[in-house]
């Protein structure tokens, strides 16, 4: 499941965070985590926050909400639907046990530092294990962000006990302040295109993802809504100067052959799809680890045949060196035998 965050408070306009909403709506994203405790929100937060619970029961999101207990404490949670609440500061394990049989909404605990003594605690005060889920940190500064070896240790925790997590990718559209250094769980995401930290996050079995940036622009909403279990989306980036045989052969789906070469990955269709000769272009130049090429007619048989490089080769004249997926290397060092990729331009 994917869903955004909006902040109340902060940079964006409410009408803008409204907008958000509804256009992520559009696209099939019905998850939503919000916050009512950032140090650093403006005078009209109270005002905007209601504004956007309101809308957000209106669209019927499934919505998150950061809370403080002093916060909690003053807001009438019973006016909006609320699903989950993230328990911040105040709050004790035994009250957070009792909420789950006192209230509709569900417990989301701290995924990063709860741990299997707590969440034994946890149900030795009452609480219900099926109202509760773990949604992991976000980290605003740069480098404090969590090892994916951390990440899988505390996930597999939470699988033990049935119970679904979340993590949070970053934007690379406009980051939320004060710091505006992106707003990832994992650290090695931190400045990577969002379609590559989520793919990776599914791939690591977390069951939720979340963008925590203020707000992604509408081509990375549109990119990551189209995600699926099947197919593998690469961002690429390319040469100077293809031509449309090339460009028509990287718009295709791809499947890892059933028998990839040891240094390469090698797709199964592209020479039999090829609709055109291929011409040499770009050719005769370095092949750097994680290039993606397509073999010209100097090749014969092999004309039309698209790799990605998994280690640096010679220059080969026979060879067009079309583009590169390095900052898809998390998902191609992981690309299976039969696994299909598409690439995204």
């Amino acid at each position: 499941m994917l869903g955004i965050s909006v902040y109340a408070g902060m940079e964006n306009s409410i009408d803008e965070i409204l907008k958000y909403m509804e256009k992520a709506h559009s696209l099939g994203i019905n998850l939503m985590f919000t916050s009512a405790h950032i140090p650093e929100v403006k005078e009209n937060f109270i005002k905007d926050f209601e504004t956007i619970l309101k809308l957000s029961t209106e669209l019927d999101f499934i919505n998150i909400v950061d809370i403080s207990k002093g916060y909690f404490n003053q807001l009438d949670l019973r006016r909006y639907k609320i699903d989950y609440i993230r328990l911040d500061f105040g709050f004790t394990l035994e009250e957070a046990a009792q909420m789950t049989g006192e209230y509709d909404f569900g417990i989301s605990v701290n995924a990063t530092t709860f741990d299997r003594k707590q969440i034994e605690q946890f149900v030795k005060y009452g609480g219900k294990l099926d109202k509760i889920n773990a949604s992991h940190n976000f980290y605003p500064r740069k480098d404090t962000g969590i090892s994916e070896e951390l990440f899988i240790e505390k996930n597999q925790v939470f699988k033990e006990y049935g119970i679904k997590t979340m993590a949070f990718v970053p934007s690379n559209y406009r980051r939320r302040g004060p710091v505006y250094e992106g707003l990832p769980t994992l650290e090695k995401h931190r400045n990577l295109h969002p379609i590559v930290s989520a793919q990776h996050l599914l791939q690591l079995g977390v069951d939720s993802i979340i963008i925590g940036d203020s707000m992604a622009s509408s081509e990375e909403l549109k990119i990551l809504s189209s995600i699926r279990d099947d197919i593998t989306l690469l961002p690429i980036e390319l040469n100077d100067n293809l031509t449309e045989v090339e460009l028509d052969l990287l718009r295709q789906v791809h499947t890892n052959r059933s028998d990839p070469g040891e240094f390469v990955i090698r797709s199964q269709e592209s020479r039999l799809i090829k609709k055109e000769d291929i011409t040499p272009n770009n050719n005769g130049i370095p092949r750097h680890k994680y290039s993606v090429t397509i073999d010209n007619e100097k090749y014969n048989r092999y004309e039309g045949e698209l790799q990605i490089l998994q280690r640096d080769l010679p220059a080969d004249d026979r060879v067009n060196v079309v583009g590169n997926v390095k900052e898809a290397n998390l998902l191609v060092n992981t690309l299976t035998p039969n696994q299909k990729f598409k690439f995204i331009f």
